[in-house]
């Protein structure tokens, strides 16, 4: 069997694996510790552990979900990433200079989406929208069964979407991602409580009836709600799907819909019955899967 050398770049973490082309399982997986500050040290992690598998497995190819803006056609990450020295590096044309393989580069959000459509909860929808929840709000967007990418590579990036207005002297402050990340929802909690707790002790308390947990908590629904419902009327998708950790939440499909009916005008039907909300299928392991599903796509 032929395999893909897979990674997924994290500001933490870098995850990886091989994963067989025929059978489409990940045979081995791992991760290492995502140092920001020197991109060297990245690139040489990952190589060690290409040369690793290429030993073992008759590998074909490598791919690689990456942070920020990418120009899927070159490899190039223009903008966006906040590993030292990767914005204006080939990343693709590295690795393919250094091994001779066939490499396929996308964005993490990205990557995630075509797992989805590919192989997860969004698989035979012709148009579907990924929003990832975490630190902050990343997404991504399948038009007509193909991603799109935009004119330089930033579509999907919800996250910067403003729905508060710009009340503050910092615009930045103001984005989606500042209202409904699960780093918004942990921060702002914590400071109210003056506690360190993290999301799911968050969750739970809410529903124990804790006052600043359940409060914050209908801040966040509402929030990600009028994200999703923005981008429900401007791209009309089949699907919206939900990703991060924070989608496994048992309440968190039916709190997000119930806004969104609330949000809806008399004039219009309720978005509940022109697209379907759900939670993302894959997990931890999203951007491998997608990573690899790229590569089949693109070779």
């Amino acid at each position: 069997m032929k395999y893909v050398v897979c990674f997924d770049i994290g500001g933490t973490n870098v995850k990886y694996g091989v994963i067989g082309i025929d059978d489409k399982e990940i045979k081995e997986k791992g991760s290492f510790p995502t140092n920001v500050s020197c991109g060297k040290d990245v690139l040489d992690n990952m190589s060690s552990i290409i040369d690793k598998y290429i030993e073992k497995y008759d590998v074909k190819g490598i791919s690689i979900s990456c942070p920020g803006f990418i120009n899927v056609n070159t490899g190039l990450i223009i903008a966006g990433n906040i590993i030292e020295s990767f914005n204006g590096f080939n990343i693709q044309k590295y690795f393919e200079d250094k091994y001779g393989l066939n490499v396929a580069v996308d964005n993490d959000a990205n990557c995630s989406t075509i797992a989805e459509h590919t192989m997860g909860n969004g698989k035979g929808y012709e148009n579907i929208v990924c929003f990832t929840v975490g630190t902050g709000i990343g997404g991504g967007v399948v038009i007509n069964n193909k991603v799109y990418t935009g004119n330089k590579f930033m579509a999907g990036e919800f996250g910067f979407m403003f729905i508060n207005g710009i009340n503050k002297e910092e615009p930045a402050e103001e984005m989606l991602s500042e209202y409904a990340s699960t780093r918004v929802l942990v921060r702002d909690t914590c400071k109210e409580l003056n506690e360190d707790i993290d999301g799911i002790e968050i969750f739970k308390r809410a529903k124990a009836g804790d006052e600043i947990c359940r409060k914050n908590l209908d801040k966040f629904y509402k929030n990600l709600a009028m994200g999703i419902y923005n981008v429900c009327y401007i791209l009309n998708p089949d699907k919206v799907l939900i990703g991060g950790a924070i989608s496994q939440q048992e309440d968190l499909i039916d709190e997000v819909c119930k806004r969104l009916d609330d949000l809806t005008p008399y004039i219009s039907k309720s978005l509940l019955e022109i697209v379907s909300i759900d939670r993302c299928k894959f997990l931890n392991d999203a951007g491998l899967i997608g990573s690899f599903c790229n590569f089949i796509n693109k070779y």
